[in-house]
C-alpha cells in the first residue's frame, strides 16, 4: 500500500509494516519502495505468498512491473519465513530482477521467529543468531497507529474473515427490507414518469435518504456509531443505494479522486452528495500527513463493517466500492479479498471483473486532490 511515513531505519520499517498491510505477514516477500533523501521514506509496499520454486520467475514478475511505476529512490526487500533460507531463493531473484531494471536494492532482510537478519550487512555489525525486532511503542510511527486503535490482525486469513456476514441473525431482516425498498424506489420512480412529481424529482428524494445513512458510513469521528450497530432498514437502504449505478459511480469518485473522470458523473448528483456527505479527511495536503492516512483507514474499516453485515444477495456492490477505495489508497492485500468473496457471490459483476483487471496488471488510478 502507498503511505509515506518517515523512519530511521531498517527495524522501523519491519515494526511497520503490520501496521501498513493491517496484519502481520507470514511466508512472503514484502517489497518495500524507498523515496527521498537517504531513502527515509515508505512509498509502495508489495507483498506475495513465498511461491514454489518453479513459479518464482512469475511472483517477481507481478511484483517488478508496479515497483517500477512507483519509481523509489530504492527498495527494500524482505523474506517472512518459518524455516531458514525458505524465503532466500525469492529474495536473490527479485534482487536480481530490480537492479536488472535500475532499481537499487537497499538492502535484503530476512524475518523469522521475531528477529530480523541482515542478509546484505558489509560491516559484519548484525549477529548470526539475529537482531531481535523492536517493541511497536518504540517506533514513533507505529504509535501513531496505536494512539489512534488502529491494530494490525494476526495474519491475511483474519483479514479475508473481516468481509465474511457476520449478522446472519440479520440476514433475513435486511434481505426482506431490502426487496421493499427496491419496490418502493421504483414505485416512486415509476410515479415521477406517471406525472405525479417529476421522476428527476424523486430520484432526488430517494438519493437524499440514501446518501443520509451513506454519511453515517463516511463519517471517521472516534465516537462514529459502529456499522454493525446499524439498524436492518439502514442497511438495507445502503444495499438498494447501490443499485442506482450513477449513485455508486459517483461514491467511487467521491471517494477516490482521479479513478473516475468526474464529467461522467451527473454534476446535480455529485452536488448533492458534497452537501450530504461529510468532509472526505483522507483527501488534501501531503499523502504522509498521518491525519489523511488515519482518516482513510477509518473509512476502510468502515466500509470493511459494512461488507461483512450484508448478506451474500445484497453485499457484491458494496464490496467493490471497498475494493475501489482500498486500490486507490494502495492497500492491494484488502482489495484482493474484497474482490474474493464479491466475485465469488457473482462472478459475472462487471465492475469487479474490470478492477480485478486492474489489480492484475497492477494499472494503479491516479490520484487526484478533491
Amino acid at each position: 500500500m502507498t503511505t509515506t511515513i518517515h523512519l530511521s531505519g531498517p527495524a522501523d520499517v519491519l515494526t511497520v509494516l503490520p501496521y501498513q498491510l493491517g496484519f502481520h505477514p507470514h511466508d512472503c516477500l514484502v517489497a518495500v519502495s524507498l523515496h527521498g533523501h537517504r531513502s527515509a521514506r515508505m512509498g509502495l509496499v508489495q507483498r506475495i505468498d513465498l511461491p514454489p520454486p518453479e513459479h518464482i520467475g512469475d511472483a517477481v514478475a507481478a511484483m517488478i512491473a508496479p515497483l517500477r511505476q512507483d519509481s523509489p529512490t530504492a527498495v527494500l526487500l524482505i523474506g517472512f519465513e518459518e524455516r531458514e533460507s525458505e524465503s532466500r531463493a525469492m529474495l536473490d531473484e527479485m534482487a536480481d530482477a530490480c537492479r536488472a531494471h535500475g532499481v537499487e536494492v537497499a538492502d535484503r532482510m530476512v524475518v523469522r521467529g521475531g528477529r530480523w537478519f541482515d542478509l546484505d550487512c558489509k560491516q559484519s555489525c548484525c549477529p548470526s543468531e539475529g537482531l531481535p525486532l523492536p517493541a511497536p511503542s518504540a517506533v514513533p510511527a507505529v504509535a501513531e497507529f496505536v494512539g489512534r486503535e488502529i491494530c494490525p490482525l494476526p495474519d491475511r486469513s483474519a483479514l479475508a474473515d473481516l468481509l465474511e456476514p457476520s449478522r446472519p441473525l440479520l440476514s433475513g431482516a435486511v434481505l426482506r427490507l431490502a426487496d421493499e425498498w427496491l419496490q418502493l424506489r421504483l414505485e416512486a420512480t415509476g410515479a415521477g414518469a406517471a406525472g405525479i412529481g417529476t421522476p428527476e424529482t424523486v430520484l432526488h428524494g430517494c438519493r437524499t435518504s440514501e446518501l443520509a445513512v451513506w454519511s453515517l458510513v463516511l463519517c471517521d469521528r472516534d465516537d462514529a456509531e459502529p456499522i454493525l450497530a446499524l439498524p436492518p432498514e439502514d442497511l438495507a437502504m445502503l444495499a438498494v443505494s447501490l443499485t442506482d449505478v450513477d449513485l455508486r459511480d459517483g461514491l467511487i469518485a467521491w471517494l477516490c479522486p482521479g479513478t473516475l473522470p468526474q464529467d461522467l458523473i451527473d454534476p446535480s448528483l455529485f452536488v448533492q452528495m458534497s452537501r450530504a456527505l461529510p468532509e472526505p479527511t483522507w483527501l488534501g495536503g501531503d499523502v504522509g500527513d498521518m491525519a489523511h492516512v488515519i482518516g482513510g483507514q477509518r473509512v476502510e474499516r468502515r466500509l470493511c463493517e459494512l461488507g461483512a453485515s450484508l448478506p451474500d444477495a445484497w453485499a457484491v456492490s458494496a464490496l467493490t466500492v471497498l475494493a475501489s477505495f482500498a486500490w486507490w489508497r494502495g492497500d492491494g492485500a484488502l482489495t484482493r479479498v474484497a474482490l474474493d468473496r464479491a466475485l465469488r457471490i457473482d462472478p459475472h459483476y462487471r465492475l469487479a471483473q474490470l478492477l480485478e483487471r486492474m489489480v492484475d496488471l497492477a494499472i494503479r488510478p491516479e490520484r487526484a486532490s478533491a
